[in-house]
Parts: structure tokens; sequence; C-alpha cells
């Protein structure tokens, strides 16, 4: 049965404030997961930082930053996304609409912006992977809640069958899209290196060049970059998987209470650290300590990767839930960001590219990683100051609201 009543975005009224606020605090930490690559800080050797941005914290900073910060949060916005999708789903059973045409139409222009991303300006697009993965999500829509948490428990564990298939079957298929990389990179003259014995993109000379130019041709080719690394790491499993509890959650959320189960937030924070924190500690030491061309370590690494990242993500989302609820008034400044995080998510990457790139300011490779630190943080308080200013005046962020007029297939008023 369906109405011809018109589909209508999600109002004031109707948004969970809580997920505002966890959203803008994942959007912090994504982009401090992220400026470590846009500063050129894992690309370039120390010596070419300039010495006075060389700070005796650096190495507890860069330390911290990858046992607390590096795949949490992007795993914290996968399960938003689920969230969200079950919110959605609720919506247009309430209104007696289908909801697989809506959230396919929602998903393939999240795929437009995401591919626009993706191929022209950053190779860690994650919302390319988010509209493919959006699409396959549809399918687990109505299965039951059982089966939710299982399917996703095996995909989350499913890296370490790929991990298998790569390394002990030796059937390493990612190797071919970073060779259309390299083929790519040749035809159009771009600089090489080589590393034991493998040729592969250079790039120090990506990240320097100031020929627009020649960024936006480098960045198209960088696009099999991304497609390798997420093939090799597995991370289409470990994303669907984390969506998948995302989607049993926002059921939770929407039938059963599920931010005021206190005893339940409390005991998913208590495994969460107990099991993650260790976990991820091991999993920076084997990254920073160890031999990466051994085979075993990079099969604990993997190891720990699923079983440290994905418990630790949800429990800082919990112990986050119990914060709220103790009415921490600070946590309100996240929410802004949060209901703009679309906006806001790609305005990092513009910031980053112009602060670091060489067809911006040309600051790549130059800085140490608390000073890097310090401008992802001061980056994000101006994010939290625009976006505060901008939902005084407008509906939706910029991007928000493009995209639903997309996905509504009509004008959608901006200003307030």
């Amino acid at each position: 049965m369906t109405t011809n009543k018109p589909l209508q975005p999600v109002t004031k009224e109707d948004r969970i404030d809580f997920l505002d606020i966890l959203r803008g605090i994942a959007i912090l930490f994504i982009f401090a997961a992220n400026i470590v690559f846009f500063s050129g800080y894992v690309f370039f050797p120390p010596e070419a930082h300039i010495p006075a941005t060389i700070l005796v914290t650096d190495n507890f900073v860069d330390f911290t930053n990858f046992t607390l910060i590096d795949g949490k949060f992007y795993s914290i916005f996968s399960l938003l996304f689920g969230i969200g999708c079950a919110i959605q789903f609720n919506k247009l059973n309430n209104h007696n609409k289908p909801f697989a045409p809506f959230f396919r139409h929602r998903m393939f222009w999240l795929l437009i912006i995401g591919l626009i991303h993706l191929c022209l300006f950053w190779l860690g697009d994650i919302l390319t992977l988010y509209a493919l993965l959006g699409f396959i999500l549809i399918w687990f829509v109505n299965m039951s809640n059982k089966k939710l948490i299982t399917w996703a428990i095996i995909l989350i564990l499913f890296p370490l069958v790929n991990w298998f298939v790569i390394h002990v079957a030796n059937f390493n298929y990612p190797k071919y899209i970073f060779q259309l990389n390299i083929d790519y990179a040749k035809h159009f003259g771009f600089q090489m290196a080589e590393w034991q014995g493998k040729e592969f993109t250079d790039f120090q000379a990506y990240l320097k060049n100031d020929n627009l130019i020649e960024f936006f041709k480098m960045n198209v080719g960088n696009t099999f970059i991304r497609i390798g690394n997420i093939l090799r790491e597995g991370r289409i499993f470990k994303v669907l998987g984390v969506f998948l509890i995302g989607l049993w959650a926002g059921r939770k959320i929407i039938n059963e209470n599920l931010l005021n189960n206190t005893k339940f937030l409390k005991k998913v924070a208590i495994y969460g650290f107990s099991i993650g924190l260790p976990i991820s500690i091991i999993r920076t030491y084997l990254e920073f300590f160890t031999n990466p061309e051994s085979q075993i370590l990079g099969f604990l690494n993997t190891l720990s990767y699923a079983f440290g990242t994905v418990p630790l993500a949800m429990g800082y989302a919990s112990l986050l839930a119990l914060l709220y609820r103790k009415n921490l008034k600070f946590l309100n400044w996240f929410a802004p960001v949060g209901k703009t995080a679309l906006s806001n998510y790609i305005f990092q990457t513009f910031i980053s590219i112009t602060i670091f790139y060489g067809i911006g300011f040309g600051f790549v490779g130059k800085l140490g990683i608390t000073v890097i630190m310090g401008i992802s943080i001061a980056v994000f308080c101006f994010q939290v100051v625009l976006s505060t200013w901008w939902l005084k005046h407008f509906r939706f962020g910029p991007l928000e609201w493009i995209w639903r007029q997309l996905t509504y297939k009509k004008r959608i008023k901006l200003k307030k």
C-alpha cells in the first residue's frame, strides 16, 4: 500500500540530538586520522620537517593517534550510516512508501558526490564506498535482529579470510588494480618511485605538484590505489558489517529506546574498552615497531584490527551516549557539525589541500605530528563556529541541501 503524500526531509523535531553530536565528534576524529595523509606526514622522512615544528610530544602523539583514533571513528560513522538507514526505513514504512526505490535513488546521488570527491580531489574518500554498500544494505533491511548481528560478526571477521586468499592461497587480486595505477601514471609520464624492487606512483611528487591540471589527472589515477587498498584490507566487509550493527541499533533506538538503556550502554562501553583498547595497542606496536614485510605479522595486524577497532569504536559510542545522559553542555558544541556532516567532511578536504598541497600553500611534509594535530583541532573549531552560524540562517548544510533536492526530486527551501 502506498500513499500520494509526498516525502519530506527529516524535520528538526524528528532529529535525535545525540546522533548529531556523535556524528560531529566522528567528523573531528576522522579529520585527525585523515590529516596525517593530507599533510604528507606518512610520505616524507623526519628530515623534511621544519625543525621548529619537531616537538618532544611527537612520538607520543603519533602512537596515541594511531591507537585511539585510526579506524575507530570511521567505524562510528559507519554505525551512524546504518542507524540512519533504519530511521529512514521506519519513516517510509510509516508513510506506506516503498523503501528500496527511495534508498537506491538516495545512494545514487551520494555515489555521484563521492566519485567527484574521490576521482578529482581525495583518494581517501569514504562516500563512494558507503554509497555502493548502501545498495547492498537494502537486502538486509527486512532481516531479523539475530541474523543482522550474525552477519555483522561474519563480515567484520571476513578480512581474515581475505588475508588468507591473498597471502596463503597466493591469489593477490588487488595487485591487478594497483597495476592499473602504475600503467596510468606511466602513460601520462608521472614521476615514479621504487621500493624493494617494486614500482609505484611517487606520492611525494604528487603532493608537491603545483599544476592544477596535473593534480586532477593524478587524482584520477589515484582512484585505482584507493580501490586496491580497500580490496587488500577487506574494508568492504568491515564497513558493511558495521552498517548492519547500525541497522540493528537503529531499530533498538526506535522501538526500545536504546539510548536510555544505561545498563546495556555501560556493558558495551566496558567490554568495548576492555577488549578493544589492549588489542589496539598491540596493533600499534605491530605497525610501528615490527617488520611490515613479515607475513605472520601482517596476519596479526589484520587480526588485531578485526578484534580491536570495532569493539573500541562501539565502546566510544556507548560511553558518549552515557556522557550525553549526564547533560554535559560541551557535547552540544559538536551538534552543528554533525547536522552538516557531509559539507564539513568535504570542506576538510579543500582546506587540507589549500594548506598542505603544492597547488596550495605547500606545507606538505614539513610539519611535525603535534603541530599537524593542532591544525586539525583549529580547523574543526572553525567548522563549529561556521556551522553554528550557518544553521542560524539555513535549514541544511549546502551539500546536504543539494543532496536532499536530488533525493526528493524537488526544490527544497534552504533559508529559514
